[in-house]
């Protein structure tokens, strides 16, 4: 599983020169912050963080329980009802600026003096800003979610765009969630949106962006219905060129050990070679990056 927040991570100065910490610790309880941004704790397994870092289980264990130990984190076990099964474990940030809680030297000495500064890392524009907790709030939202909020509230009539902060930030939540939780991209979305707003239909139906994560009577969500119509007709030009396409598929070749394009037919089973004597050069190439993406 791969869930990289867009949120900021925030290392402050008591994490980063606590001597106590290993960088990987430290590194963590960045990303923590990251994850905890959404709910107010993060509920991420240890394998989950054993694939992003590359390590194994136990060493993710000992990185929270270091982290924990020196009381920078808080730990809350949920447990199954009436028994002690653990059902889920929540990650909470512990409050840095008592000096009660924090594992670092009362004098509070590091190499630029200065207790209060906090590091905020943009995890998608690898921005770094320095500035004193008391006077900096980390943005709710992605730099791309706010450059491409205007965008999208210009496809609407002026009576149905947001005209609160409220509204606006619900605006701006929905489309964080269709990228961060949905896995969307906002460009295609916004293509999306700007079709159905065109549609005889939609144009009437479609009045809020907040719509996309709203469910049918199906249960089926109208972001996932409305990107599944636009990937059938966005294709490749060649996805339709073999006759009797069923699906196709990405498999290992065992003579290479490289990654091919394969297909199920009505007619039988096709492997790279013979969709290659099928399509165009730049067919076949598009066509494979698109079921490599995931597409079907």
């Amino acid at each position: 599983m791969e869930n990289k927040k867009n949120y900021y991570a925030v290392i402050p100065a008591e994490v980063r020169y606590a001597k106590n910490l290993k960088a990987n610790e430290k590194l963590m309880y960045g990303e923590l912050t990251a994850l905890a941004n959404e709910k107010g704790y993060c509920y991420a397994s240890n394998e989950y963080f054993a694939n992003l870092y590359g390590c194994s289980k136990n060493t993710v264990s000992k990185w929270i329980s270091n982290l924990s130990k020196n009381k920078f984190l808080r730990l809350k076990m949920i447990y199954e009802k009436g028994t002690k099964n653990i059902k889920e474990r929540r990650i909470y940030i512990s409050n840095l600026y008592d000096k009660k809680d924090i594992g670092i030297a009362e004098n509070g000495d590091t190499p630029i003096g200065q207790k209060g500064e906090v590091i905020y890392i943009n995890n998608n524009i690898n921005n770094i800003k320095k500035n004193n907790v008391q006077n900096v709030k980390a943005p709710l939202f992605t730099e791309i979610t706010e450059k491409a909020f205007p965008h999208f509230i210009s496809l609407f009539p002026l009576n149905y765009r947001p005209k609160t902060k409220a509204q606006k930030n619900k605006w701006l939540e929905c489309l964080d969630k269709i990228q961060r939780i949905d896995k969307y991209n906002l460009r295609d979305v916004y293509n999306v949106a700007k079709d159905l707003r065109n549609d005889q239909f939609w144009s009437k139906n479609f009045l809020s962006i907040l719509k996309l994560r709203n469910t049918d009577k199906n249960g089926i969500k109208y972001i996932d219905r409305f990107m599944e119509d636009y990937r059938s007709k966005t294709k490749p030009i060649g996805y339709n060129k073999i006759k009797g396409i069923i699906e196709y598929y990405i498999y290992t070749s065992p003579a290479t050990g490289q990654k091919e394009l394969g297909a199920k037919t009505k007619g039988g089973e096709l492997y790279e070679f013979n969709i290659k004597q099928s399509l165009q050069t730049k067919e076949f190439h598009e066509l494979k990056k698109y079921i490599q993406d995931g597409n079907k």
